[in-house]
């Protein structure tokens, strides 16, 4: 630790359970964007500097996932796509790669489209709801079947499944990465194997129960059947893609499983809250709300109660609402932070300092998406305009990274885009939203993803 040492960092002990975000907030006021921490007794260097940021996530010395930070995910979830290491994690991730092709994902646009209208089904019945965490659930549900259709080729809208016991069931499994991953008495291993015995066992039957959805897409698509009404024909079909690796044995089947369990719920988490996060944001702001339901009432000017069909083309011309949404990932980025681990030889910097090898680096997103000297003195405000071009362009390409960057950037990252763009333009030509909740008084905490202590209340009204 000589090293970092001389170049000043001051070092500070960290909270080592889910810990609330704006505390981070005051540890950058205090210690500036780059900094020393503790986990425990884990060292950790801390940046939110764009330029550090892009020097770190674009060297080949930092290609390896934290140890600290992915603990949790890696005894959760096992080897896979967000758990893998080094060159391994490359070849793998090539394999995956095929799902996320844009002409692929473009290809789901109808799946979106179609599945929109059971969300509508749940939120038609919302109106003045006391507690707006129902509305995140439905969100979650929609995000299930979405995910399911378009990763697995499964319409559970076909099965005799109940979505909001699925949904409530991976929230869960969710709930025990974070416990796992956060509260430092799991990282022995002796009691995390007594808590995933007791503690977690229900947990755990729900991945197997996960495992074994996944393992029937893999058999289906391997048997060529077109007598299952519940599955589509493959074509955009990463689970068919995937059994064709199993079959020429490219893959092993445990890891095949294990990737898209990983590629399930980070879809499930992530786009979910972030879909949360955008209505909320809806009604807080009703002047900037306005202006998206004019934006979306000049493309799709029907009076067709927003139950019309979004192309590719409908989505590039969604400029403001596009503002709108990344606005929201700046104020409440969906992860607030990630990890990476200096591997190969000690990271030398820009600014002088020099990271040894096998340290822990933590990029701290949600500091960076807040700090004035990138984003002005009024940093704090929501405002879609900061995505104006004449804004953006002024700006460190490594300023706004809600899907990571780099290396190892976020392989869902253009499947997320057009779903958010997509559904949320319809949700805004069917309902307005209003709330009396300020943004300033969320309370925010960090369960892997950023979630609310408290969930305000939303009224939900048809337009």
């Amino acid at each position: 630790m000589q090293q970092l040492a001389q170049n000043n960092l001051e070092p500070r002990k960290d909270m080592t359970s889910p810990a609330i975000i704006s505390a981070g907030a005051k540890t950058a006021e205090k210690l500036g964007q780059t900094h020393l921490c503790y986990i425990g007794p884990f060292p950790q260097f801390v940046t939110g500097d764009p330029q550090l940021v892009k020097e770190i996530l674009t060297s080949p010395l930092c290609f390896y996932k934290g140890d600290i930070t992915y603990h949790g995910m890696h005894n959760a979830f096992g080897k896979g796509l967000l758990t893998m290491q080094g060159p391994e994690w490359l070849s793998h991730r090539k394999l995956m790669d095929v799902g996320f092709k844009y002409s692929k994902i473009v290809g789901n646009l109808p799946i979106f489209n179609k599945k929109t209208k059971g969300l509508f089904e749940r939120m038609d019945k919302c109106h003045v709801m006391k507690n707006s965490y129902d509305i995140l659930v439905y969100f979650r549900e929609f995000t299930l079947k979405v995910t399911g259709e378009t990763l697995l080729g499964r319409d559970f809208d076909k099965s005799n499944v109940d979505m909001n016991l699925y949904a409530k069931k991976v929230t869960r499994v969710l709930n025990y990465l974070s416990d796992i991953t956060f509260k430092p008495y799991y990282r022995n291993s002796i009691i995390l194997k007594l808590a995933q015995l007791t503690i977690f066992k229900e947990e755990r039957q729900v991945l197997e129960f996960l495992g074994g959805l996944i393992d029937e897409a893999f058999k289906h698509y391997g048997t060529n059947s077109q007598s299952d009404p519940e599955y589509g024909n493959g074509d955009s079909v990463l689970a068919a893609k995937v059994q064709e690796y199993l079959q020429n044995n490219i893959i092993e089947r445990e890891l095949a499983i294990s990737s898209m369990i990983h590629l399930f719920c980070a879809a499930f988490e992530t786009t979910s809250m972030t879909f949360y996060f955008v209505i909320l944001m809806l009604a807080m702001y009703p002047e900037y709300q306005e202006k998206a339901f004019a934006e979306v009432s000049e493309i799709f000017p029907d009076n067709d109660d927003g139950e019309f069909d979004v192309t590719n083309e409908d989505i590039l011309r969604l400029r403001y609402l596009d503002m709108f949404i990344k606005e929201t990932l700046r104020l409440l980025p969906t992860i607030p932070q990630f990890g990476r681990r200096v591997a190969g030889g000690n990271l030398q910097l820009s600014n002088d300092i020099v990271i040894p090898e096998d340290l822990e680096i933590i990029i701290n997103i949600f500091n960076m998406n807040r700090n004035k000297d990138i984003w002005g003195p009024e940093a704090d405000k929501f405002n879609p305009d900061k995505f104006l071009p004449c804004n953006t362009e002024k700006l460190h390409p490594y300023a706004f990274i809600p899907f990571s960057k780099g290396l190892r950037s976020c392989i869902g990252m253009r499947y997320s885009e057009l779903l958010l763009r997509m559904v949320v333009a319809k949700i805004i030509k069917r309902y307005k939203f209003s709330t009396a909740a300020k943004l300033e008084d969320l309370e925010l905490q960090n369960h892997i993803s950023t979630q609310l202590i408290d969930y305000p209340s939303l009224t939900v009204e048809r337009r």
